[in-house]
């Protein structure tokens, strides 16, 4: 079940991105670099309370729970200047991780864009092999691979 996040789940988003930046899932500056960490935490405040990333785009966040606890999360985000949609961030609290979840969390995001004519992508670190997975099984078609190893990601709707 999803639900909308609100600022009591910013350690729970936070924490999971810098656990996941150890393994390389997201920016490995997030566990290496405390003013990258800093950085990660104003935006994810800024996103939870004002629904704004740092570079101005909308953004939201979704609790994604299991037995009313929060087991997962998905960032949101606007892509060139407003008129896209990307589904920027996404994770399952480990012990969660290899059972479904994943898959159920984001075809719950991605039915929310069926037959609105948006567009939306995904862009995929190389290291988060199980994320692309995901991806490419619920529909999204790999478009292109760039400069630092991130996967995009279009899905037909």
């Amino acid at each position: 079940m999803c639900r909308n996040a609100n600022i009591s789940d910013l350690e729970f988003i936070y924490n999971l991105i810098i656990d996941g930046s150890k393994n390389k899932n997201f920016v490995e500056d997030y566990y290496n670099n405390p003013d990258a960490a800093k950085g990660l935490k104003i935006e994810l405040l800024s996103i939870l309370t004002n629904k704004i990333r740092a570079n101005g785009n909308i953004a939201y966040a979704i609790i994604y729970e299991h037995q009313s606890k929060p087991i997962g999360f998905v960032i949101m985000s606007s892509v060139d200047k407003n008129k896209g949609n990307e589904l920027y961030m996404a994770s399952i609290v480990p012990t969660f991780r290899g059972k479904g979840f994943g898959k159920k969390m984001i075809n719950e995001i991605t039915k929310q864009f069926e037959g609105k004519n948006l567009a939306l992508l995904a862009r995929c670190n190389e290291y988060s092999e199980s994320m692309y997975q995901i991806l490419l099984k619920l529909g999204f078609e790999h478009a292109q691979t760039g400069k630092e190893g991130y996967r995009i990601l279009n899905f037909a709707l």
